[in-house]
């Protein structure tokens, strides 16, 4: 059973609105990084919920220590994404918490984050509300600015990828798929449709069927365009794109829980949220047949024209 410490420096004055819930394991120096940041802007209203999924490397103790206003849940490593994430809703709900904003350990917060999500928020009722995400390294350059689904097939793409942050407008932006980096959801949404399903989707593709079941439910999909948050991508799960993959490297990523290409994962995802069984087929092919392009290229093409590639076929992706 998860053991949560600390409870009483966290919660015995005014009841919290919303609870920023942080997965993480073996991430101490990371997670401490981010939850500085993050205390930098944090309003009163807002509670930290951090479910440690049985930590080796002294994260919990540190987080006593240096976070003692952290409420910590304390799990073992048989807990994934998706499980972490539900006990740390199920403790938002027990406290009457309004939202739920699930958090990475290893996001960086802008200034202006809390504030552009509420205010999107409240412009928003019965809506679910994602920050634009850039890379740590290239703060002034968009990764997620929203995914639409593309036309003939079941494919989410990117809006923006790569683009300075500069070229977005203030906001709202409807969007047909989100993440679950930086999301700011309404208690409605797990009341309605349901935690995380940490049964089929432990760790990747968890946070898109719940936005996809989200959305079907009638919620609506938004990117608040003036909230950002900073993550170092090269820490997030495993990816051909900015590496070059041995065998084993190949393996982990068709069979990997931490990879978004993980053939049971993905597979189930597809199906489950497929338009018909000719998108399904289509869509799976392609994926595949993709990534094994991208893995082939990464091989025997120099890193300068493997690079222009990416860039050139990013730009057609989102121009369909």
């Amino acid at each position: 059973m998860p053991i949560i410490t600390n409870p009483e420096l966290c919660y015995n004055s005014s009841m919290a609105t919303t609870a920023v819930v942080i997965p993480t394991f073996n991430c101490r120096a990371i997670l401490l990084r981010g939850l500085a940041r993050l205390f930098e802007t944090l309003p009163p209203s807002h509670r930290v919920i951090v479910v440690d999924s049985g930590s080796s490397d002294g994260t919990a103790e540190a987080l006593r220590q240096v976070f003692p206003q952290v409420l910590l849940i304390e799990g073992d490593p048989s807990l994934w994404w998706a499980a972490a994430t539900n006990l740390g809703v199920e403790k938002a709900r027990a406290l009457g918490c309004q939202y739920v904003l699930t958090y990475n350990d290893d996001n960086l917060a802008m200034p202006n984050l809390f504030a552009a999500l509420a205010q999107a928020a409240k412009n928003a009722p019965q809506s679910i509300v994602a920050a634009v995400c850039c890379y740590a390294d290239k703060p002034n350059t968009i990764f997620f600015a929203g995914r639409m689904r593309a036309m003939g097939s079941d494919r989410f793409y990117y809006l923006n990828m790569d683009q300075p942050l500069s070229v977005l407008e203030q906001g709202l932006r409807r969007a047909d798929l989100l993440h679950g980096m930086c999301t700011l959801f309404p208690i409605s949404v797990f009341d309605q449709v349901g935690l995380f399903n940490q049964k089929d989707f432990p760790q990747v593709h968890a946070d898109d069927d719940l936005l996809l079941r989200a959305s079907r439910a009638g919620f609506s999909l938004h990117v608040a365009l003036a909230a950002v948050v900073l993550n170092d991508r090269s820490k997030t799960g495993i990816n051909p794109y900015d590496r070059r993959l041995g065998l084993k490297g190949i393996f982990q990523l068709l069979f990997s829980r931490k990879s978004s290409f993980q053939l049971e994962a993905r597979s189930r995802f597809l199906w489950y949220h497929r338009r018909s069984l000719i998108s399904f087929g289509k869509t799976w092919l392609c994926d595949y047949a993709r990534l094994f392009a991208v893995l082939a290229a990464r091989w025997f093409l120099p890193l300068r024209a493997f690079d222009w590639v990416g860039v050139r076929w990013r730009q057609r992706m989102q121009d369909k």
